[in-house]
């Protein structure tokens, strides 16, 4: 009896997921949805099966979110680990590189004539291009020393690759095939993710559904189900957006300040706009000077470090790769001084390409060109402002304080433009190359703190947010099941 009341309770989020799924099927249908059907069939109904079994369990536990929040991220981020082909996600096979240099002992990557001198037995992996999967192809060469050359992989700090290096090297210990050591690499990001999570769900105080939100977009599942280290950069944004919300509440001490800027410390080094997030302090309710000056000391440090990190001298002393002859910091720098009206063409071109990065051309993986995938950005976007807009926050902040935010928020979207700029885009260019949706990712929590309305909210929804949680990350899962597969 008791199993009939739930159902008849939540049989409606069930009838809005299937719906969903089925829009997304039949945004995603192609002449290929038809090939090799019996595999999409037998994958798309798991993701349908798990899909229905996460409501179940999420209206079971609605008010344990941070239970909800592991199960989703762990589930459908195992899932995406197996079903993504190897290589597939944004620059996958760079970020390989680095942690398995990491994984034979090397901190920092020295490049050579040829490119970077590393283990080659995941080399042949590299086919994303051509749908290659592990179904079409043989991944099950043995994990050998034999070495050849990368042409390139990124000069970030080495701890943003422990985890993945970590799992590179477990299944070397086990004796496994190449594409284990891609799976371990995947889950040990994966699982590092799921836990703070977990643990930053349950432990912040106020913004908790928010958090979650924010914890399972799609593009932080799939980016955390890599060997990227946009996946540490994720994990230590839920960390930096708990400590904030902590000491909002009232909770500042010198222990949340230290985890809080340290946090940002950690992902500056790895994107230094990040550092901006140290003004977060701006809106905090300093009752104590004491702890104000902390902050203060704390910025100034972190600022200094940062600085540091990205000069040539910093930078000198831990890789030793070189950029590409188009490419270069001081040489963009020199260009802007000399031609400073092209930053008004610089500023046109990140107005007019607000739809590419976020609708167009926003991807999940390297060769994204699925039928139907600007709809699902599209679907996702609209819910995630309508969740921003009218859900009634437990945080309410004052139109000064949303002032700053929106201020710190803008400078750090900018930011990111402004560092591609120069570290990625040939001098002189007139656009901006390089950027991608992944990158704005730690700063999107500040968008329902500053755009949420006081007067139209909409309470005890919970489980229609649960729904579409659900919805979207299934939508994940189908963009390479109906693609690949």
């Amino acid at each position: 009896m008791e199993i009939k009341n739930y159902f008849n309770d939540y049989k409606k989020y069930m009838l809005i997921y299937l719906v969903f799924v089925a829009i997304f099927l039949f945004a995603m249908y192609n002449a290929k949805l038809f090939e090799h059907y019996h595999y999409k069939v037998i994958f798309l109904s798991i993701t349908v099966i798990v899909g229905l079994c996460g409501i179940y369990y999420s209206y079971r536990n609605k008010n344990n979110l941070h239970k909800i929040g592991l199960a989703l991220i762990i589930v459908f981020g195992l899932m995406l680990v197996f079903l993504a082909p190897p290589m597939s996600f944004p620059d996958e096979a760079t970020h390989f590189t680095r942690a398995e240099l990491l994984s034979e002992g090397q901190l920092y990557p020295e490049a050579t004539d040829k490119g970077f001198y590393v283990n080659d037995y995941y080399f042949n992996m590299n086919q994303a291009q051509n749908s290659s999967t592990v179904l079409n192809s043989n991944f099950n060469n043995p994990i050998t020393d034999h070495k050849g050359y990368w042409e390139y992989t990124t000069d970030s700090p080495f701890y943003s690759y422990i985890l993945s290096a970590l799992g590179i090297m477990l299944a070397k210990i086990l004796n496994l095939t190449e594409i284990w050591a891609l799976y371990f690499a995947r889950i040990a990001n994966l699982l590092l993710y799921g836990a703070v999570a977990y643990f930053m769900i349950k432990t912040i105080p106020k913004f908790k559904l928010p958090l979650l939100v924010i914890a399972t977009i799609p593009l932080c599942i799939s980016q955390a189900s890599s060997p990227s280290y946009d996946a540490f950069i994720l994990t230590f944004s839920l960390i930096i957006i708990t400590y904030f919300v902590k000491m909002y509440c009232g909770e500042i001490n010198e222990k949340n300040l230290a985890i809080f800027f340290i946090s940002i410390l950690l992902i500056s080094l790895i994107k230094p706009p990040y550092i901006l997030l140290g003004f977060l302090t701006l809106v905090l309710p300093f009752k104590e000077s004491k702890y104000k000056k902390y902050s203060i000391i704390f910025s100034i440090i972190l600022i200094a470090i940062t600085v540091l990190s990205v000069s040539s001298i910093f930078t000198s002393m831990f890789v030793q790769s070189a950029p590409a002859s188009t490419v270069s910091r001081a040489g963009q720098m020199q260009f802007i001084m000399s031609n400073p009206l092209i930053l008004i063409d610089l500023a046109k071109n990140m107005i007019v390409s607000i739809p590419d990065l976020f609708i167009m051309k926003s991807n999940y993986f390297h060769y994204a060109d699925f039928e139907g995938y600007k709809l699902f950005n599209i679907l996702y976007i609209i819910a995630f402002l309508a969740f921003s807009l009218f859900y009634k926050l437990d945080i309410n902040l004052e139109k000064n304080k949303r002032i700053i935010l929106s201020i710190i928020f803008l400078i750090i979207y900018i930011g990111i433009y402004g560092i591609l700029y120069l570290q990625w885009t040939p001098v002189g260019s007139n656009v901006i190359l390089g950027v991608q949706t992944r990158y704005f990712l730690p700063i999107i929590f500040m968008v329902p703190l500053i755009i949420n309305l006081k007067n139209k909210k909409i309470e005890n929804k919970e489980m229609y947010v649960l729904t579409f949680i659900i919805i979207f990350l299934s939508g994940l899962m189908m963009l390479p099941i109906t693609h690949y597969y």
